[in-house]
């Protein structure tokens, strides 16, 4: 029996997660399926551990219910104190999808909320929220 391979195969996974303050976050839309931000800033890079940004959107009792599961390495002081302060926060998630595609996760009315512990010397982080729609593509 011969083994199948092929080099070019690519196969990833949802990566790239960066947050954004809905306080910097000047307006914001979804014009058939893709969300128009304009914003103070790019947000923060939450350089989660490749492969562990783990993005679920399933409807639930008319709504959206969006889900972003990842893990942080490098605890540390500094760190935690980050991840505390977006615990405060409502946020907009943006990630690159499992096809290459910018994806926006929660928005001005509906935030994102964040919550981690501290398990094995890494972060176990969400993002979650409900919504209107699902999850749309970035426009641009």
């Amino acid at each position: 029996m011969e083994a199948i391979t092929n080099k070019n195969l690519l196969v990833s996974g949802a990566h790239s997660l960066r947050v954004i303050a809905c306080g910097k976050i000047f307006s914001m839309g979804v014009l058939h399926g893709e969300a128009h931000l304009l914003t103070i800033d790019q947000g923060i890079e939450l350089k989660a551990v490749p492969g562990s940004v783990q993005p679920t959107d399933t409807a639930e009792e008319g709504l959206y219910h969006k889900l972003i599961a990842f893990r942080l390495g490098r605890v540390s002081r500094q760190r935690t104190l980050l991840l505390e302060s977006l615990t405060a926060e409502d946020l907009v998630a943006i990630y690159i999808d499992e096809q290459g595609r910018n994806r926006v996760a929660g928005s001005l009315e509906w935030p994102m909320r964040f919550t981690f512990s501290m398990a094995g010397g890494l972060y176990e982080c969400q993002l979650e929220c409900r919504g209107l729609e699902a999850t749309p593509y970035l426009a641009g």
